[in-house]
C-alpha cells in the first residue's frame, strides 16, 4: 500500500463524485460516475452484483478513479487501485452511508432496487497536484 500525502488524503476525504475506469474484455475502457469514500487507507465504492464495471474490477483486479474539483480544475487526483474485495454482506449499509455523505438521506432503492455490493480498493499510485 502506498502512503498518501496529507494533502492527498484531505482531497480524497472531500465529498465529490468520481469517475471509475475499468477495462472491458476487448481492452476498451468503461467509465462510470460513482460515489466513494476514503477511509482507513482504502477507497470504498458501491455497486450491484451484475454491474459491468464491478465484473471488470473483479476479473482484472485493477481500477482507476478520477476525482475533480469542479470549482477549481487545477485540483484533481487520479488514483490507480487494486481490488481487495467485494462484500454483499455490508453493501446496503454502505450504500446508505454514501447516500448520507452525498445527499443527506438514506439510499433511494426506487432509483436502483438491486442489492448493493461494497467494494474495497487499495490505492497503489496517485497522480495530480496532491501526489507530491
Amino acid at each position: 500500500m502506498i502512503t498518501l500525502s496529507k494533502k492527498a488524503e484531505e482531497f480524497l476525504a472531500e465529498v465529490r463524485p468520481a469517475v471509475v475506469g475499468t477495462r472491458r474484455k476487448d481492452d476498451t475502457v468503461q467509465m462510470n460516475p460513482i460515489w466513494y469514500e476514503y477511509r482507513d487507507g482504502y477507497l470504498w465504492l458501491n455497486s450491484w452484483r451484475t454491474s459491468d464495471w464491478l465484473r471488470h474490477v473483479e476479473r482484472d483486479g485493477k481500477v482507476t478513479l478520477h476525482m475533480l474539483d469542479h470549482s477549481d480544475l487545477g485540483r484533481w487526483a487520479q488514483v490507480q487501485g487494486r481490488w481487495v474485495e467485494s462484500s454483499d454482506e455490508h453493501g446496503a449499509e454502505h450504500a446508505d452511508a454514501l447516500s448520507m455523505r452525498y445527499e443527506g438521506k438514506p439510499y433511494d432503492y426506487t432509483y436502483n432496487p438491486r442489492p448493493r455490493v461494497r467494494i474495497q480498493i487499495e490505492p497503489v499510485r496517485i497522480t495530480g497536484p496532491f501526489s507530491r
